[in-house]
């Protein structure tokens, strides 16, 4: 049995040396002049001296049935890789998403996407408050791992977990998905917090009424309050807001300290889902949900302009009168 993960960026490589490690690992990168700057950056990632690791261009060996296939792309790359791997044909390996984000049009969620091109395959999901650059530092994590199939539970867990991987394990996989997609919003605002010396305070009232946006949100799409308040949930939330690594938070500095949106996405380097998910959240209020918040952050994404960083001020202060 293999772990085959699907993409090189930090969250990728970092899964490399967090899994079990008595299984081998074939890390997929999109194109050729991936791997070297892969193996390099492997090197200094923790655990990966630990196993066998061959890191190769996507596809160019073919998926076994016993793999564990995790898919560690952008979700605006999902649909690719789920079509790569419908290639082969059934039946397929497990795949599990370790993926945050939302399709817009259809506020879907990664698993979803995949399942829509590849309704034969098992899908589960990995996600929890997982700083990705603390985690190839060495530090440990918790993670929760989603699946329906109760029998690919009991797969992966052995497979998946390790002496620095704790894992919980749920049936309710999009209700961890959704979760896990909503916080990267409330992470830019606090960003936001952070370079405009808002202080303490106004972290607390982003965290306050963050979450109950996102139990608003979860009532509406029946999502299982334990979720929101779990791991997935408040636990990311919290780890994501108040961590300087996370690529939300950096973006809304960045967006903060008066640098247009191209330019900002372009510096950080990484895909920062909760700049996709604040917008199609934000096009629920359709929906005639309340969510003030989220589309103060998502005013601040589409147009960064000082009048647009009052109303975030005002919607906090004034909340939950904000409009």
């Amino acid at each position: 049995m293999r772990i085959v993960i699907i993409g090189t960026g930090s969250w990728g490589l970092t899964l490399a040396g967090l899994f079990n490690p008595e299984y081998p690992v074939r890390l997929w990168a999109k194109s050729a002049d991936q791997l070297e700057p892969a193996r390099k950056q492997l090197k200094e990632t923790a655990g990966t001296d630990r196993r066998s690791i061959t890191v190769e261009v996507a596809f160019s060996t073919p998926l076994e049935v016993d793999d564990i296939v995790v898919v560690a792309v952008p979700s605006a790359a999902i649909f690719d890789v789920a079509r790569k791997i419908g290639e082969s044909g059934p039946p397929y390996p497990p795949l599990v998403t370790a993926s945050k984000g939302l399709e817009r049009n259809t506020f879907r969620t990664t698993s979803q996407m995949i399942s829509s091109v590849l309704p034969e395959a098992t899908v589960a999901v990995l996600s929890g408050p997982n700083i990705s650059r603390e985690i190839a530092a060495g530090r440990p994590a918790k993670a929760v791992l989603g699946c329906e199939d109760v029998q690919c539970l009991l797969k992966l867990a052995p497979v998946l977990s390790s002496d620095r991987l704790h894992l919980d394990m749920t049936r309710d996989k999009v209700d961890v998905e959704l979760c896990a997609a909503m916080k990267g919003v409330f992470a830019i605002g606090a960003g936001v917090i952070a370079q405009r010396n808002m202080g303490a305070n106004f972290m607390g009232l982003l965290l306050t009424y963050g979450l109950k946006e996102i139990s608003e949100l979860a009532r509406f799409l029946k999502i299982s309050t334990e979720h929101v308040f779990g791991v997935a949930g408040l636990g990311d939330l919290i780890a994501t807001c108040f961590s300087l690594d996370s690529r939300n938070v950096r973006l809304g500095q960045m967006l903060a300290s008066g640098m247009v949106v191209k330019d900002a996405l372009a510096k950080v380097e990484q895909v920062v889902e909760g700049a996709m998910t604040a917008t199609a959240v934000s096009e629920m209020a359709a929906l005639r949900l309340r969510l003030p918040l989220f589309a103060a952050i998502a005013a601040i994404i589409e147009n960064p302009t000082e009048a647009a960083f009052e109303r975030f001020e005002r919607t906090l202060l004034e909340y939950p009168h904000a409009v």
